[in-house]
């Protein structure tokens, strides 16, 4: 509820709160560092550790294994984090009816769908479509499988965090009829 002020009536009314926050905002314009945009305290600067820039093209494209996949499978690896960091990613391009046998993530599974239209299932639940734009996560130690329609391509990338040097567990390939064919 506003308080009136004992003011002219073509005055705005404000509330203690407006009035709080209006003078919030009036001390802090008066600080030097804030007025020119920068933060309170500058950035750590580590001379020592430089980006790294992984140039499209610079890493092979390599087949599918066929034990990890049915169907044509190309993998593009995008990166691999080297220590600390643990994550890593590949842009995996499965042909119609193409798809990973069943397996497993330490540390779960993101997939984010960048063409077509595909199926993804979580062991015990059902096979679902997924269409450029969507993205899925898989928790840790789930089992799980991903690919293409049966007539429609899929290009996702996968991005997982490897635990003690590992990031799969693969398991058997998907049956016909568990996908559905």
């Amino acid at each position: 509820m506003a308080i009136l002020n004992d003011r002219d009536d073509d005055q705005a009314p404000t509330s203690p709160d407006r009035r709080r926050f209006l003078a919030a905002g009036l001390a802090l314009a008066g600080t030097p560092s804030l007025a020119r945009g920068a933060a309170a305290d500058p950035p750590t600067r580590h001379p020592e550790v430089r980006m790294e820039i992984q140039r499209n093209g610079s890493q092979p494209s390599r087949k599918g294994p066929a034990d990890w996949f049915s169907g044509t499978v190309r993998i593009d690896p995008l990166f691999q984090g080297g220590e600390p960091a643990r994550a890593s990613a590949a842009s995996v391009t499965f042909e119609p009816g193409a798809r990973t046998a069943w397996h497993t993530h330490p540390l779960g599974q993101t997939l984010v769908v960048t063409a077509g239209c595909g199926r993804v299932q979580q062991e015990g639940g059902p096979v679902e479509e997924v269409r450029s734009g969507d993205v899925v996560w898989f928790p840790p130690g789930v089992r799980h499988w991903h690919g293409a329609s049966p007539t429609t391509a899929m290009i996702h990338i996968a991005i997982q965090e490897q635990l003690d040097g590992k990031v799969v567990d693969w398991l058997e390939h998907v049956s016909d009829e568990q996908y559905g064919a």
